[in-house]
C-alpha cells in the first residue's frame, strides 16, 4: 500500500532550484512509493496554512524553500500538532538552518535524504506565541548579516560581517532595555541583542562558541552594550572576532527563559523575517519540540 507525502515548496524562494528540478524531486519519492502531492506556496502564510489544514492527511511532509518559509512550516507543524518528523529541502539564499541542524544543500540529496534521513529532535523557540527555528534578534547587526552580500562572505568570511557592522554602528541609535532569567538579569543600552539556538547565523558561521548543542534545551543569549566612544567600539569588535563573550562589552550566557522590557517598541527579526515590535518579548525554549530528517 502506498504511503502519502504533501511537498510544499515556495516557487520564489533563491534561484527557484525546486521548480527547475521539481519532476526529479517527485520522481525520487514516487519511486520509493509514496504517493504525492504537491502545493508551491501562494503568498505569505501558505504554507503555514496548508499544513494547518491538511498536514495531518499525511503519512510524510516535506518542504522546501528559504528559512523564512521553513520558519512558516515550523509554526504550521506546531499549530496542527504534527509531531512526525518532516523532511526540509533548503533553496534559500542563506539556509542558516539546514547548514547548522545537518541537511544536503543539493537539491536531489536533500530529497533522498527526506526518504532515508536520520530524525533529528531538535528545540524550537518561541517569541510572543511565534516560534522561530534558529535566532531571534534585534539592533544594528541583524539587518546587517541578512544585507551583506553572500559573495561577500564568502570572500572573508567573519570580516565581512565586521566590515557591513562598522558601517552601520555609528548611525544606529542604541535600545535602552531591561532583560530578566533565571541566569541573569540587567539592565542597560544595547545596539546588539539575539536568542539563538544555531551555528550560523546570516550565512556565516563561527559567530558564536563551538560548544553549542540543538538540542540542549538552552538558548544561547548574546547582547553588546552601546559602545560611547570608538575604543569600546574597537574593544567589541576585537573581542568578538575572537569570540570573547566573557568581555565586559557583552553579556553572554545560555538560558530556557528571557523576557526583555524596552522604552520604546523594540524591532525583532526571528529567522531573518520580521519578527514585529514589542515593549515586551517574552521568548522561551521548546526542549526537542519537532524532529527533521537530517543527514547526521
Amino acid at each position: 500500500m502506498s504511503s502519502s507525502l504533501l511537498f510544499i515548496y515556495n516557487p520564489r524562494s533563491g534561484t527557484q532550484t525546486i521548480a527547475k528540478r521539481l519532476s526529479d524531486i517527485v520522481s525520487i519519492w514516487t519511486a520509493a512509493g509514496f504517493d504525492v502531492t504537491v502545493h508551491p506556496t501562494q503568498a505569505q502564510s501558505d504554507c503555514r496554512d496548508t499544513l494547518v489544514r491538511i498536514g495531518k492527511n499525511f503519512d510524510r511532509i516535506v518542504v522546501a524553500g528559504g528559512d523564512g518559509t521553513h520558519n512558516e512550516a515550523v509554526n504550521g507543524l506546531l499549530d496542527a500538532g504534527i509531531q512526525k518528523p518532516y523532511g526540509y529541502i533548503p533553496c534559500g539564499s542563506t539556509n542558516d538552518f539546514s547548514h547548522s541542524i545537518g541537511i544536503p544543500v543539493r537539491p536531489l540529496q536533500a530529497a533522498k535524504n527526506c526518504l532515508y534521513g536520520t530524525p533529528f529532535p531538535y528545540d524550537i523557540g518561541k517569541m510572543n506565541g511565534r516560534a522561530f527555528t534558529y535566532v531571534a534578534g534585534f539592533g544594528a547587526f541583524t539587518e546587517v548579516t541578512y544585507s551583506t552580500p553572500q559573495e561577500q562572505k564568502n570572500t572573508l568570511g567573519y570580516a565581512a560581517y565586521i566590515i557591513s557592522a562598522l558601517g552601520s554602528i555609528q548611525n544606529i541609535a542604541p535600545w535602552r532595555l531591561s532583560f530578566t532569567s533565571e541566569e541573569r538579569s540587567g539592565s542597560g543600552e544595547y545596539v546588539l541583542g539575539l536568542v539563538t539556538n544555531t551555528l550560523q547565523v546570516g550565512g556565516m558561521k563561527n559567530l558564536l562558541p563551538h560548544d553549542v548543542a540543538l538540542d540542549d534545551g538552552l538558548f544561547e543569549v548574546l547582547l553588546v552594550k552601546n559602545p560611547r566612544n570608538p575604543i569600546e567600539l574597537n574593544k567589541i569588535l576585537m573581542s568578538a572576532m575572537k569570540r570573547d563573550f566573557g568581555a565586559d562589552c557583552f553579556e553572554y550566557f545560555r538560558t530556557r527563559k528571557i523576557v526583555f522590557e524596552a522604552e520604546k517598541p523594540l524591532k525583532w527579526t526571528l529567522d531573518g523575517e520580521n519578527g514585529g515590535e514589542h515593549y515586551k518579548t517574552e521568548i522561551t525554549c521548546l526542549p526537542r519540540a519537532l524532529s527533521v530528517l537530517t543527514s547526521r
